[in-house]
């Protein structure tokens, strides 16, 4: 009894620590990829807008 509640308890902890880390991994990784090429996006086109407009003005 002891040994199986160790085990079951061994594995839950594992899964659970494993999906945790690994959801927050890729949330985190998702959310920086989208905010730097969301940003760098942003950032040239501005620029190209800008600079367009200053060129034909």
């Amino acid at each position: 009894t002891h040994a199986t509640t160790h085990e079951t308890t061994h594995a839950t902890t594992h899964a659970t620590t494993h999906a945790t880390t690994h959801a927050t991994t890729h949330e985190t990784t998702h959310a920086t990829t989208h905010a730097t090429t969301h940003e760098t996006t942003h950032a040239t086109t501005h620029t190209t807008t800008h600079v367009t407009t200053h060129a034909t003005t």
